[in-house]
């Protein structure tokens, strides 16, 4: 039987007095693609640098490719590509300087998947980076850290400041990666691309990851809040309740069974227009906060 790629128990981090990591338990198999979601400071930050041994833990328990981070980081680090969330890459330099220093922490490279890369972003390598935009430095930090020819790929944020196009480019690397027997934990706040493309998705929330069954019923209950535009003079119809209604005119609502039969039965010319069964990442974040219980 295959060992996991991370093996983590009762992961926990503070920072003085902020607790970043509350006992966290998490597996990710060998060539797996493991997506990781949650809101600003929820901790995925926190966990991939703790892995990479750049962050020791406060307690706990891991196993990084048979290492543990705290004695063995370098071990790691050999078999392991990072990518900061935060994009750091030297302005000083052109954009080809950059990709020959970053290669330079990793003697293996995949010089067909840089090519790939290279060509599929369309950077100028010859400029210096410091004229580059967010989207352009994005794309030489996410050619940076997929070309090395490693075990382990821990993204953060990879689809940061990237348009749609590029983010289906990438997508497609990746799943070219994992299908070469890489493993790859990546976080993003892109929940439709990321479950399309992950083995599984899991929830951080607060510190700890969400149990899977308070997520399908959050979900459960979203698929029963449409957005949508009422015609022109209409009242909401009958069967829903009003949640919130957003600066531009969009009613969130409720309906009381399943909305797209609400739908079909509101009178002809009350609804423009309705968005249903499109979950997003803010919605499910405030229902999983407010569950019974409270907080993960």
């Amino acid at each position: 039987m295959t060992a996991a790629a991370i093996a983590v128990r009762g992961l926990g981090k503070s920072f003085g007095s902020r607790t970043a990591l509350r006992a966290v338990d998490l597996e990710v198999a060998a060539g797996e693609l493991l997506g990781i979601v949650g809101p600003n400071g929820a901790g995925k930050t926190t966990l991939l640098r703790t892995l990479v041994g750049l962050v020791p833990p406060s307690h706990g328990s891991l196993a990084v490719l048979g290492h543990d981070p705290r004695t063995a980081s370098l071990a790691i680090r050999r078999r392991t590509s990072y990518l900061p969330g935060e994009t750091g890459v030297y302005l000083q330099m052109t954009g080809a300087q950059f990709l020959r220093f970053a290669a330079g922490f990793h003697p293996r490279q995949q010089t067909a998947l840089r090519d790939r890369l290279l060509d599929g972003f369309a950077l100028p390598l010859r400029q210096k980076v410091r004229s580059y935009s967010a989207g352009m430095k994005q794309k030489l930090a996410v050619a940076a850290a997929l070309a090395p020819d490693v075990d382990l790929y821990l993204l953060d944020e990879p689809d940061r400041a990237l348009d749609a196009s590029v983010r289906f480019f990438l997508r497609d690397v990746l799943l070219d990666l994992q299908r070469a027997g890489k493993t790859i934990v990546l976080s993003s706040h892109h929940l439709g691309e990321v479950e399309t493309l992950a083995d599984r998705l899991e929830f951080l929330l607060d510190g700890a990851f969400v149990p899977p069954a308070a997520v399908q019923a959050a979900r459960a209950r979203l698929r029963r809040r449409p957005r949508l535009r009422l015609g022109d003079g209409a009242e909401l119809p009958a069967g829903a309740r009003l949640l919130q209604r957003e600066a531009d005119g969009t009613l969130l609502v409720e309906t009381d069974g399943d909305p797209m039969a609400w739908l079909r039965a509101t009178p002809p010319g009350a609804i423009d227009s309705a968005e249903v069964g499109v979950p997003r990442l803010e919605d499910l974040y405030q229902l999983l906060l407010r569950a019974p219980g409270g907080r993960p």
